[in-house]
């Protein structure tokens, strides 16, 4: 399939022309996943700056990070169902701050790595989760609101006619059906036609990137009985549940939190965006530096779990993506922002350092073993710290032994 990030402008046109335009519903499904996952990385931030994991805004944001996951692999299904094979590696990596890809910059907000506060929660995630107003466009790119890119690549497959099946899925892919997100997210459904196709997009709408139907405001007013609500029924279906609250929806969940200031919780003073070159603390730097090898190793295995490699000896989305993302990465960026980036600084004060979340190929677990050794070993943790990073590495023999 095309290159990442390719753009899609064209897309009305070429699905309407004589070619095999599959490649055009492909890369659509491609920019689908990375502006979902582009998300992922800003919410997680903004997570682990929150000190009180019992606090409601922890506990919002959390539920909508386990649902972008399931959103990330319907995508995929989604994708590999077209005939693709998703990317999440090399130019499919988010590169902070910036836009969701190929979003308008004049209606969405810049995305960035940013201390969890109410303006950050209304200026920048409730921007990015903002319903489409009624009748609004279907976008292929430059889009407004992600509901409408997703309004995109549903008008592109129904309006499909190649001469190539529109659902002949790639066999090199694999659909993910066993993603298990807890009570967050929805059911991921493997995509062999039309129907499933829909089913599985109309789930990530209804969460979040959905569209305000006519006669209602974009803000509902009642707690009760507005077109957000959506959820896991007794009867184990997904869908509309009458009388769900009004939070379910991304968009209200983070203006729920923007709007509670008196009850916002205490947050690390973490740089926002940092770059390497913030940091001259030692310990913070190698603190950073294990975290982005634990992400690589991470964005490398996540790719993979989408891959048919009978070969295999270990699912990678369970024996890395999984452990890595649960076990390893909050532990390290817990420690990273409550160490100061600059050397002979004050951690309560700050500023404190911060994942960069960049990605480097090639990096493997005797590499993330080494360097959690090293700072372990080493002079550059206390007491407390040393004990959570002992606790990381006794993480990290069990993950490479699986």
């Amino acid at each position: 399939m095309a290159t990442p990030n390719h753009r899609v402008s064209d897309l009305f046109a070429r699905i309407r022309s004589t070619t095999d335009d599959r490649i055009a519903l492909q890369e659509a499904a491609q920019l689908a996943i990375e502006v979902e996952f582009t998300t992922i990385p800003a919410y997680l931030t903004a997570l682990y700056s929150i000190s009180d994991v019992n606090s409601e805004a922890y506990r919002l944001l959390r539920s909508v990070v386990m649902e972008e996951m399931f959103h990330l692999n319907q995508a995929a299904n989604t994708l590999i169902a077209l005939g693709g094979l998703p990317l999440f590696t090399g130019a499919a990596a988010p590169s902070y701050p910036c836009y969701l890809p190929q979003a308008n910059p004049a209606t969405t907000p810049l995305v960035g790595l940013y201390r969890a506060s109410p303006d950050v929660f209304e200026n920048v995630f409730v921007a990015i989760e903002e319903p489409a107003p009624a009748h609004a466009p279907a976008q292929g790119t430059n889009y407004d609101t992600i509901a409408q890119l997703y309004e995109a690549l549903i008008d592109g497959m129904k309006a499909y006619n190649g001469s190539t099946p529109l659902f002949e899925a790639n066999p090199a892919g694999l659909q993910r059906t066993d993603i298990y997100l807890g009570k967050f997210g929805g059911t991921p459904l493997l995509v062999t036609d039309m129907d499933s196709a829909l089913a599985g997009i109309t789930q990530i709408m209804q969460q979040g990137e959905g569209s305000v139907p006519p006669g209602q405001s974009l803000v509902p007013v009642e707690s009760f009985g507005a077109y957000n609500h959506y959820g896991q029924r007794s009867d184990g279906t997904y869908g509309p549940i009458i009388g769900t609250p009004l939070e379910m929806s991304h968009f209200v969940k983070f203006r729920k939190v923007a709007l509670d200031t008196a009850n916002f919780p205490a947050t690390y003073p973490i740089i926002s965006n940092p770059l390497r070159a913030d940091f001259t603390s030692p310990t913070a730097l190698a603190l950073v530096s294990a975290f982005d090898c634990a992400y690589s190793i991470m964005l490398d295995a996540l790719e993979a779990a989408f891959h048919n490699t009978p070969e295999a000896p270990n699912d990678s989305f369970f024996s890395l993506v999984l452990p890595l993302m649960h076990a390893v990465l909050p532990d390290l960026a817990r420690m990273m922002m409550q160490t100061p980036a600059r050397a002979q600084g004050d951690a309560s004060i700050g500023p404190n350092a911060a994942p960069t979340y960049l990605y480097t190929p090639g990096q493997t677990m005797a590499d993330l073993r080494n360097q959690l050794a090293a700072l372990g070993a080493g002079d550059l943790l206390g007491g407390q710290d040393r004990s959570v990073m002992l606790a990381l590495e006794r993480r990290i023999q069990q993950i490479v032994k699986v």
